[in-house]
């Protein structure tokens, strides 16, 4: 294992590169973004901790996109050799790598979990189209799968859409005004009333990272970092837990900024509109100004407010 520093504006990979190691970040910010129609899109915005780079060194392909050093940023740098290596003499060291790895399986198996309600949906639509519609879930509560598939390798971000049906009626959603010229300069997290007030680690939180993830605080006597979760604001929750242990992330796709339900058990609300596992998608998309974030049941106190300017 070795270290590498960058300087700001320097390509750390390339989209389509065949490098295979992966880094962790000790300090300074990454940018990780991939081409698109005469320009580049930004997918996330890294700070210290963050790993990138890790899946070319699991299964061999190019880089899905590339990553360049937004200030001067040094990284710890891994290869497979080096993993295999701390695996038997110091494990310890892996722990934030296994942590990555086991956030892209939850992703990838709530998508694949997704795609195939909404394909399973559309189905019935078109085999029955004079029937009652199918009825949507209105409860916020996840069963277990006591089978999960195992999802493929996956590094875009958003959901992508079920096959159209043609005779599926599926109202649109309500469109999001367009980010200002320029991009929003400011997104800052508040909480909205005094018991998630008691929880943060200040009275606002300024974002500079995407994806920002949100979770239950980790409270293990004894133990410190665990590969179960993977958060930047960990917020103590008491039992019976609102707050699941890899809860929602606010992230970013070019210029617009959006809510991902990590499979949290009670769901996510993004100004009224329910997201989540039980829900019919995973995203919502936020929109200049204030937006209310509700963790948990339609009773949490966990009450937020995300402000994009």
């Amino acid at each position: 294992m070795s270290e590498a520093l960058f300087q700001p504006g320097q390509m750390i990979f390339r989209e389509g590169d065949t490098t295979q190691e992966a880094y962790r970040i000790l300090r300074g910010r990454v940018e990780i973004s991939i081409a698109g129609e005469g320009k580049s899109v930004i997918l996330a915005q890294l700070g210290e901790g963050d790993i990138f780079g890790e899946m070319a060194m699991v299964d061999e392909r190019p880089r899905s996109a590339s990553a360049q050093a937004l200030e001067v940023t040094e990284c710890e740098v891994l290869t497979a050799e080096n993993f295999n290596e701390a695996v038997l003499q110091r494990p310890e060291i892996l722990i934030p790598y296994l942590a990555s790895f086991f956030e892209r399986l939850r992703t990838a198996n709530d998508r694949l979990r997704m795609e195939m309600r909404l394909r399973a949906q559309a189905e019935q639509r078109a085999a029955a189209p004079s029937a009652a519609p199918v009825a949507v879930p209105t409860a916020r509560v996840v069963a277990p799968v006591s089978k999960p598939i195992a999802p493929p390798s996956l590094e875009t971000t958003r959901t992508a859409p079920a096959a159209p049906v043609a005779t599926a009626q599926v109202s649109a959603p309500t469109p999001v005004a367009p980010p200002p010229a320029g991009g929003y300069q400011s997104v800052v997290l508040t909480a909205l009333n005094d018991h998630a007030r008691a929880r943060l680690p200040e009275s606002s939180v300024t974002i500079q990272k995407f994806p920002f993830r949100i979770g239950r605080k980790h409270e293990t006597p004894g133990k410190g970092a665990t590969v179960f979760a993977s958060n930047d604001l960990p917020i103590a929750d008491d039992k019976p837990y609102q707050i699941s242990r890899n809860h929602c992330s606010i992230e970013r796709e070019g210029d617009n900024y959006f809510v991902r339900d990590r499979g949290s058990s009670l769901g996510t609300m993004v100004n009224d509109a329910a997201i989540g596992l039980a829900e019919n998608t995973l995203t919502q998309d936020l929109h200049g100004g204030e937006n209310q974030i509700l963790l948990g049941s339609d009773d949490s106190e966990f009450k937020f407010q995300v402000t994009l300017s």
